[in-house]
This record gives C-alpha cells, structure tokens and sequence, in this order.
C-alpha cells in the first residue's frame, strides 16, 4: 500500500478525501512546460489567507509591545519633561501611584488634615508656646559664597522707605516702625500701598547689600548625639558656634490639628538680583521674602519645602542633607529662592534657559536670631511666642507690597521683553503665603504636591514667569477675611 497521505487532523496513515479549495498545489517547471507536483494538504486556509494571519498576528503583538513601551515613556515623562501641563500631571498621577512609577508620596496622615480649624482657634496654649522640637530641628540656610545682597532687617529696611499709593508718596505719617506698620491699610485696604524706595536702587546703596548681617563662620560636632531631648539641644547650639546673623529671621508655627504643626522660617532681603537671560538681567526687586516650611506630624519632621519663586517643592525628612537632625537648605545668588541642593538649578522659558545657582557659602543658622510667633490660621491671628515675647506683631497685618511697584515702561531703569520685565513690583509679607494650606505645597489645594523622597539635583523646571511680579494671591490662599477683590 502506498503512504497515504497526512489528514486533516494531523493523524498518519488514515485515507480521508481532501476537498480541493483545502489544498495547496505545487508547479514545478520543466523546461517551457509545467506539471502538477504532489498534493499536500494544508489547514483550513489557503496559503496567501495562512501569510495573512502570520502577519496579522506579528502586527497584534508588535501593537502590544509600543504600547507597553508608550506607556512607560508617558509614566517616565511625566516626571522628567517640564513642558507637560499641571494638569496632565495630576490626572496621570493616580495612575503613575498605582504602577508604582511615583518617585514620590503622599501621605494622608501628614499632607490632609482632617481636624476642623475652628477646633482650634479658641486654645490660647497654642497661641503662645513653640514647642522645643521646633527649634531642634531648624533648618540651616546655605547662602551663596558670592553673594551680593545678604539677609537684611526688616526693622532697619523701614529706614530706607517710603509708602506710595499709585507712584505717589503717602504724606503726614509718623516714622514706620514695625509696630505700626498695619496702619498703611487705612489706604485703599493697604492693597495698593509700595514701601518704595528712598534711594536710586541703580545706585546700589549699602543697605540693599546687607553686609553686615553676612553671618559668622560655623562650625559643628559631626560626633554629637543630636537625640530628641531639650538637654541635647541645648548641648548642639552650644558646641555648633558660628552661624549667626544680625538680621533676625522671622518663625511662624501653626498648630493645625491631629498632630501635625507647621513651622514657617522666613528669610528677609532688601534686595532681589533677578536671573540673567542672553546676557539681559530679569525680576529685579526691591524687598524679598523666602521661606523654609517644616511639618511635624507628633513630634517628628516629616516633610520639608522650600520656596522657589512663585512655587517651591517639597521632601521627606529623610531625603534632604543635614548636620546632627537639623535639615539643610541653600539659597541661590541673587534671587534667593530654596533648594535642597548645591548647584545648577536651570529652567526652561520662552526667552531661552535660565537658571538659579547654589553652593555651600556662608552657614546661616536662623534659630540664633528670630522674631518667634505662633500663628491662629483660623482667626487671622500672630501672638508673640514665649520664646521672643515682645516681639512686635502689627507689621505681619500689613497688606501691602514690601518694595517698589512696577516701574512704567517710560523710566530709563525699566526694561521689558515677550512679558518679563526688569524691575518687578516688590513681594507681599508672609501673611500672604498660604500659610493655612493642608498641603505642603504653596500652591492650591486643588494642585498636586509631590513629596519626593530622594533629592534632585539637575532636575529642570518650567520658569513660571514672573510678569509685573508678586500679585495678590487667589481666593483660596489668602488669609481669613479677605473677600474676592481682596478687601477686608
């Protein structure tokens, strides 16, 4: 018997009848003429319909694997390319937490508080003590080693002002002191008032510079046992010499409920040296207040944030740099905005790249020197700690800009290109800086806040613009009381 040939199901040996349309026939040539070769039955398609699906299956498979790699390129972008909208980001963000791509975290326990504020506002022992722990773990400020304009006095900066309603001196006023600083928003709420500038700041005249509070050489035991324990606090401050500077920083703590406290560390200038761009300097600034933020969540640091411009970040306690316990934190030349790091700092704008430097300058250690407060976020209300009791309070109430207003175009110091100026109007005071925020972040609640557990040096940022500069801050940050167009 001859071999029969394969059938249809694959078994051997088993003579079944093999329908034509599920055959494939093979030619072979013989000189001009052709004969029919052997017939080899074959599954239930045709040759050209069998190269079809292969190639129909290798297009679905390719397909799913860009797509996976899509995927991963979206989920790394999101955190690597700054020209991806904020809102992009936080729709993707859920997504990115639950594929274990997030470089960073948030903490329900620390980042959204869940007490009710007015529980808070009646408890005077909160609006009077800062807890040690406040002061164990202050943050120590890294100032540029060729810095211009160093950290100056707000008492000593009133010297050198004048207050101006629409470019016009405000006449008939007593000497501005900090005690009754607040009574500048007798003019249009205060909003429109300018500390301006007694001096041609063209001229550069010393207490823009500050000189003299440049602070003293420190030094620190690394081998001291920094625990938690007021005793040991007291033994660091002593044995960590160096580090003080005669312009008082300013500390603000807000209780806000379920153990968490915010301590505020503003830093004052009297000057702000804007960034450079194609060699044409932008954001110059009379008066200039930056912040550190340390949250305590019972006792224990867990998050610290940094000002930067108009924004800031924010990092677990563990991921930044510090001596003993306490955390360190450098301002940039000139502009003075916080980072984590020392170094390059670019950002990307329409003009082109700018960007912030840091380095480890001068030590400044501001728990040496601080007007100390505790601050009622629900009421409106500063009370001089009982650390600093007669530190004087009406000046945080003052709602005006703490330097000069906008140059006009018209004057030969001012400059403007694509909505980046030279001289930008002068910031407002602390009261205005979100201080009852849940989140760390300066921002909105509605923003994401991203809480990065390792630092980031040679990240870069999108340049959020500065335009005229500080404007009154939205509905949502600003303190209690203030209506919609900013009026008591």
């Amino acid at each position: 018997m001859g071999r029969s040939p394969r059938s249809l199901n694959g078994g051997l040996g088993h003579q079944e009848k093999v329908l034509p349309e599920f055959v494939c026939m093979v030619y072979e040539k013989e000189g001009s003429s052709s004969k029919k070769a052997s017939v080899h039955p074959l599954p239930l398609f045709s040759c050209s319909q069998d190269v079809r699906i292969n190639n129909r299956r290798t297009f679905v498979r390719l397909s799913i694997l860009l797509g996976f790699i899509l995927v991963a390129v979206i989920f790394t972008a999101l955190y690597t390319v700054p020209i991806i909208p904020t809102w992009l980001k936080s729709r993707v963000g859920a997504w990115s937490k639950m594929c274990g791509t997030n470089r960073g975290w948030q903490d329900s326990s620390v980042v959204d508080i869940k007490t009710r504020p007015e529980d808070l506002a009646n408890d005077s022992r909160m609006m009077h003590e800062i807890p040690q722990y406040v002061l164990d773990y202050a943050p120590l400020v890294h100032l540029y080693s060729e810095e211009q304009f160093w950290p100056c006095d707000i008492k000593e900066h009133l010297f050198h002002v004048t207050p101006e309603l629409n470019y016009t001196p405000i006449r008939e006023l007593p000497q501005l002191n900090l005690s009754n600083l607040d009574q500048l928003n007798q003019f249009e709420k205060g909003r429109h008032v300018f500390l301006t500038s007694n001096d041609n700041v063209e001229n550069r005249p010393d207490w823009l510079g500050g000189q003299i509070n440049i602070p003293d050489d420190f030094s620190d035991d690394s081998n001291t046992d920094h625990s938690d324990s007021r005793a040991t606090s007291a033994r660091f401050r002593k044995l960590s010499h160096g580090g003080h500077s005669d312009a008082p920083a300013v500390l603000l703590t807000i209780n806000k409920g379920d153990g968490i406290v915010d301590a505020f560390w503003f830093f004052f200038y009297s000057y702000n040296l804007g960034n450079v761009v194609f060699n044409v300097r932008f954001g110059n600034h009379i008066g200039d207040w930056e912040h550190t933020l340390i949250r305590f969540q019972h006792g224990k640091p867990q998050v610290v944030f940094v000002s930067e411009h108009f924004f800031g970040s924010a990092y677990s306690y563990s991921a930044v740099e510090k001596i003993g316990i306490r955390p360190i934190v450098y301002s940039a030349v000139g502009t003075h905005a916080m980072y984590a790091t020392p170094g390059t700092h670019p950002y990307i704008l329409p003009l082109g790249i700018l960007h912030d430097e840091t380095d480890r300058g001068p030590l400044w250690d501001p728990a040496l020197n601080s007007l100390t407060y505790t601050y009622n976020h629900v009421t409106d209300t500063l009370c001089a700690s009982n650390r600093t009791p007669d530190a004087p309070t009406r000046w945080f109430y003052f709602a005006g800009k703490w330097g000069d207003k906008f140059y006009p175009i018209n004057d030969n110091r001012q400059y403007g290109f694509a909505g980046e100026y030279h001289y930008v109007n002068g910031p407002l005071g602390p009261r205005f800086k979100n201080l009852g925020r849940r989140k760390v972040c300066q921002g909105r609640y509605s923003d994401p806040c991203d809480i990065k557990d390792q630092l980031d040096a040679g990240e870069v940022r999108v340049w959020p613009g500065l335009g005229e500069g500080d404007d009154w801050p939205d509905p949502g940050m600003r303190p209690p009381g203030f209506s919609e167009d900013g009026e008591d």
